[in-house]
């Protein structure tokens, strides 16, 4: 039997790896990740006590139906890094970080090769049977590892396993640029969250959602969709509050894209049109969408104005 060469190994990844950061990536996934307690209570707490109280849930959240915003049904990966990728701090080998998505959220714990992630019952929908998965295995305090930066600020991560670059019984796969230890951006979830309550510089952004009917503006009704693209092109999808807004914190600096879904809970009888897009008060050039850099710790509040049109 003929044995391949090193090289030929060399350029067969190295065409599997451009496959998996181009052709196969380009429809991204949909749905979203966020951190909770090990009941699921809190959506994007983002804050937590100890990295043992950090819980990974996904799909819809306390303002959204079962069906908005969950993740395609299958096999998933998980890693913890810090907040710009470069440091894997999660020290399990990546079989060990595998959970199952049924319905839209996430229904099975299904790592092997190390110790174990305990698992709660989520809250949220425990009519499809969504469970939460603590980011550290049972070793816990020592997995996952402290972030280099002095804010203990980390980043969640989650693609399909068909996604994955690289070899599920290592514990880091380096893998190149559009890529973080085998993570590939265009075909990743991600969350930032807080362990401890150290200052840092993070910032949180308010995304605002309001009707105009041609003489006053109302605030929209629960449900409508916005998705955030972070520095690393990672897009994320949340939804407004019965408030018509909805906040997300520990981001840390980069540029950031904020574009609203083109159709969300109009009145009955309604149609709205993306009409003027406000960044911390100052009109946007374009409608429906903003792209901004952010390098302090100040807030910041999209706001989306949709022009409203209603029969009779």
């Amino acid at each position: 039997m003929r044995k391949n060469s090193p090289l030929a190994i060399s350029i067969v990844s190295a065409l599997f790896l451009v496959f998996a950061l181009s052709g196969s990536a380009v429809a991204g996934v949909s749905g979203a990740i966020f951190t909770t307690t090990a009941d699921g209570s809190a959506v994007n707490a983002n804050l937590y006590d100890s990295k043992c109280a950090v819980y990974l849930n996904g799909g819809p959240g306390a303002h959204a139906p079962a069906h908005a915003a969950g993740l395609p049904d299958g096999d998933y990966y998980f890693q913890v890094t810090d907040p710009n990728g470069s440091q894997l701090l999660s020290t399990d080998p990546v079989s060990n970080r595998r959970f199952h998505v049924t319905g839209g959220v996430v229904t099975a714990f299904t790592g092997t090769g190390g110790p174990a992630h305990p698992t709660g019952v989520s809250q949220d929908h425990p009519e499809l049977g969504s469970i939460t998965i603590r980011l550290a295995n049972l070793s816990c305090p020592a997995d996952f590892l402290d972030p280099p930066n002095p804010g203990n600020v980390y980043k969640v991560w989650a693609t399909p396993v068909a996604s994955f670059v690289g070899n599920p019984a290592n514990v880091d796969n380096p893998c190149g640029n559009g890529c973080s230890h085998g993570f590939v951006h265009s075909q990743s979830k991600t969350d930032n969250f807080k362990a401890l309550s150290a200052p840092s510089a993070t910032f949180c952004l308010t995304i605002q959602k309001q009707f105009f009917d041609g003489a006053t503006t109302s605030p929209d009704l629960l449900g409508w969709g916005m998705n955030v693209t972070d520095p690393f092109g990672v897009a994320n999808h949340y939804t407004t509050d019965s408030t018509g807004q909805v906040t997300v914190c520990q981001l840390s600096v980069g540029t950031y894209t904020v574009t609203e879904d083109p159709t969300g809970n109009a009145p009955p009888g309604c149609f709205a049109s993306p009409f003027q897009t406000f960044l911390n008060g100052v009109g946007q050039p374009a409608a429906g969408t903003v792209t901004f850099t952010w390098n302090t710790t100040d807030p910041v509040t999209v706001l989306f104005v949709n022009r409203l049109a209603c029969a009779g």
